[in-house]
């Protein structure tokens, strides 16, 4: 068998190709420069506790108590084990570290769903690079919202491995919807998998009338029961953390409500299945946000948009501040970091393939793209957007809206280069298609036109914050004409790169430009439309060295003193910042607030009814052992806490209550060094058991791992020993033991854990080992093993097919 190098060398060629775009874009990280990305200086501190435990024991943990008084890791530091799809991501990465490593994987798996759908290699390079480099891509990473871009990185193989398996090759499609599958579900972003899942299921409604129109429904069944099948198998690589992460939004404020309210009394997540409505659409895109789509300055850019010297709020402030980006986003959006801009010559091409690409597959895209639309509208389009958060499943566990436009941005240069892949085939009618192309191409620049000549006089460029601009001493008049001029300006912008595409592909059909010129021109134009714009919001002036992303978490003189005390568990509140949005106190103390945006639903009651109101009763019960506040002059200073209860306590009464609202309630008047509240679902505990008074005796901490609480006791009588430690069960990998014997332990105070000690000395531990963990790494090893033979026996029929 005789190699041909012909087929090789463009898929070599585009390897190339991805990884010098990516290294000249991001080369501060060959310098080992870093992006100091907000979420992930925030993960520093979430994740403090649990990387140092890992360092000086070898051990992973499950749990940490280093913010909101405990919680787990599944979705901060816990590994995956046993799971394929972090390989075959790294390989996708070309084993480069981010970013570079994750805009080629953006890159090889678009390419790869392209060449398998029978796209021209060096268009498939085209569409590579017009997704990667899309600039919310490019805003996200700045962001750090990492885990989104790499679940969206693989997402193109979802779709390509759908539409193939409907296309008479089942076997190959299935295989590539489950390895973009798997991969997408290791990233750990499910509500991008969500959104991706409600698209494709439009895509499925269109194929099953595409069937039935064919006479094909067995066909239709037999697909459908396949990619079914293979979705339970890239669920279950991923299986140890899906299954964890399941197990504990039930009790995240994203699970059911704990508290009881009477009906229409709902105002926080406490009180609903799943986030409250105002809350989740907090993000919600207006109708000119959509129009960014092409127009990147059409509502202002971003939140800090890069301004010139001459721009008119620069020379307002007449040399009294020296500022390089303004305030010029005026969307619906509370702020953004910039557009979600799918590039000019891109949208140009999707509108294009409207007209060229034929069946279900161009009225899949047509209407999922609108759907993302009216998603990301959110309350601004409540009454199609409130009917999908109160039926439609899982819908109300998710909030920003405008982040769907992140999957609406696969599918834009998807269509786009199916389409120009139709154009060049040798029997289309170019006659029509000319007149196909000045629709879709005056379309846009008709748009372009209009918005560039008459923008300024057709809105009025306000925005909800222009009153705190103006007194912060700037000058509103002057930013009103800076995003006039920027709509303006990037009106006439798109409408150079429209034209310059619509006049290649012109040419093409007037048989004066051969396709290699078209495919040549047009990636060129890309590169540079995307790139430009790009770069307004990550550059190279962004990156800065290793050791100063170390230093944002210097201790301060505060953390110093609290760290010299021995005390191995205590939790500290600082009171200096935004304690609840803040993980800056996290990286050194275990806190009683923290940055998380899937705390347990117990923490934020806790904080919502009594913690913000002050209550020390509740802050004793949690060993709060230090406040941290600005004195007078704004200096941070410590405040010892006499009062706070330690690690655990004997009580002399137990108070049953029927209700957790009266549970949460209670918590507002009672001595929790004496009293415990106990809700009457466990009753049963305390059957035949009446709690004795003992002035000796005593209990402890000895021995403090985040996953495993070592305390003695002695005393005379049965006692009801509370501990300072969040509640998380029941059965959920808290076991409690007595002198080495499993035992029962129950919830008290709402929040914490409590277990009856009998008389005489004991040693009492608190271990979290989560079975559900466990079973997980265990179908992740099984599933794994499935794709990988699914693997060996594709590559298996392809050299058996050579052979033939």
């Amino acid at each position: 068998m005789k190699f041909n190098w012909s087929k090789v060398i463009p898929h070599v060629s585009a390897l190339a190709i991805f990884m010098f775009l990516a290294v000249v874009y991001f080369n501060p990280q060959l310098e080992g420069k870093k992006l100091p990305m907000g979420d992930i200086t925030s993960f520093l501190g979430m994740s403090k506790e649990a990387t140092d435990f890992e360092k000086e024991t070898g051990e992973q943990t499950l749990w940490t108590n280093s913010m909101f008084g405990g919680m787990p890791t599944y979705q901060i530091t816990a590994r995956q084990k046993n799971n394929v799809a972090k390989r075959i991501e790294q390989v996708s990465q070309m084993f480069f570290d981010r970013p570079i490593g994750y805009f080629i994987s953006g890159m090889v798996f678009f390419y790869i769903a392209l060449i398998l759908l029978g796209v021209n290699p060096w268009l498939s390079i085209l569409g590579a690079i017009a997704f990667s480099f899309t600039t919310n891509n490019l805003v996200l990473f700045e962001a750090g919202h990492t885990s989104k871009i790499r679940a969206l990185m693989a997402s193109s193989m979802i779709i390509g491995g759908t539409i193939l398996a409907y296309k008479n090759k089942l076997l190959l499609g299935a295989f590539a919807f489950t390895v973009g599958l798997a991969v997408n579900i290791y990233a750990n972003h499910y509500q991008m998998t969500y959104y991706l899942g409600i698209l494709l299921m439009i895509y499925v409604i269109f194929e099953l009338v595409s069937h039935i129109k064919s006479g094909k429904l067995k066909d239709f069944g037999i697909s459908s029961a396949v990619l079914l099948l293979c979705t339970f198998v890239a669920l279950g690589t991923s299986a140890s953390k899906l299954l964890t992460t399941m197990e504990f939004a039930e009790d995240t404020m994203r699970g059911k409500p704990i508290i009881e309210t009477a009906a229409g009394d709902v105002t926080s997540s406490s009180q609903v299945d799943g986030l409250e409505f105002n809350y989740a659409m907090n993000w919600s895109n207006n109708a000119l946000d959509l129009f960014s789509s092409y127009i990147p300055g059409f509502v202002g850019g971003g939140s800090a948009e890069p301004i010139s010297k001459s721009s008119a709020l620069a020379k307002s402030l007449k040399g009294r501040a020296n500022i390089d980006k303004g305030p010029l986003y005026w969307g619906g959006l509370p702020s953004t970091s910039g557009p979600i801009y799918f590039g000019a010559v891109m949208f140009f091409l999707f509108i294009f393939g409207l007209f060229v690409v034929k069946g279900p597959i161009k009225w899949w895209m047509l209407s999922a793209v609108i759907v993302t639309f009216m998603f990301s509208m959110g309350k601004n389009l409540e009454w199609f957007n409130r009917f999908f958060f109160d039926y439609v499943p899982l819908f109300n566990k998710f909030r920003t809206p405008n982040s769907v436009l992140s999957v609406t941005a696969i599918l834009i240069p998807f269509l786009g280069i199916l389409g120009l892949n139709e154009l060049f085939k040798s029997d289309i009618d170019k006659e029509d298609l000319i007149k196909k192309l000045y629709i879709a191409a005056g379309i846009l620049l008709g748009s372009c036109v209009i918005f560039g000549l008459a923008g300024p006089a057709l809105f009025d460029f306000s925005a909800p914050n222009d009153a705190r601009y103006g007194q912060m001493g700037y000058d509103v008049n002057a930013i009103i004409k800076d995003r006039q001029s920027l709509l303006r300006s990037d009106s006439f912008r798109s409408f150079a790169f429209i034209a310059l595409a619509a006049g290649l592909i012109w040419l093409y059909l007037k048989d004066k430009l051969k396709s290699v010129y078209v495919i040549l021109g047009l990636s060129l134009f890309t590169i540079i439309d995307l790139f430009g714009i790009g770069k307004r919001y990550l550059n190279n002036d962004d990156f800065v060295s290793a050791r100063e992303i170390q230093n944002k978490y210097q201790p301060r003189d505060v953390d110093i003193y609290i760290m010299k005390d021995t005390d191995p568990h205590f939790r500290v509140h600082d009171m200096t910042q935004d304690p609840f949005n803040s993980s800056f106190a996290s990286y050194f103390h275990k806190t009683i607030g923290g940055y998380n945006p899937a705390k347990l639903q117990r923490a934020q009651d806790l904080i919502d009814y009594h913690i913000s109101q002050g209550n020390m009763n509740v802050l004793n019960m949690l060993n709060t052992k230090y406040f941290i506040t600005n004195n007078n002059e704004g200096k941070a200073v410590v405040q010892p806490n006499m009062q706070a209860l330690g690690n655990a306590w004997f009580v002399e009464d137990i108070i049953m209550l029927k209700t957790n609202l009266e549970e949460i309630n209670g918590l507002a008047g009672f001595d929790p060094n004496k009293t415990a509240l106990v809700n009457s679902e466990f009753s049963n505990y305390f059957e035949g058991w009446t709690v004795s008074k003992s002035e000796n005796a005593r209990i402890q901490l000895t021995e403090y791992k985040p996953n495993k609480l070592t305390y003695t006791s002695t005393g005379t009588g049965d006692k009801l020993a509370v501990f300072s430690e969040m509640w998380y069960g029941p059965n959920k990998g808290w076991q409690a033991y007595l002198d080495g014997q499993p035992v029962d332990h129950i919830r008290v105070n709402y929040a914490l854990r409590a277990m009856k000690v009998p008389a005489g000395s004991h040693t009492i531990v608190f271990e979290f080992d989560p079975q559900t963990y466990k079973l997980g790494t265990v179908i992740s090893l099984i599933s794994s093993l499935i794709l990988v033979g699914l693997l060996g026996f594709m590559i298996f029929l392809y050299f058996k097919r050579k052979r033939k």
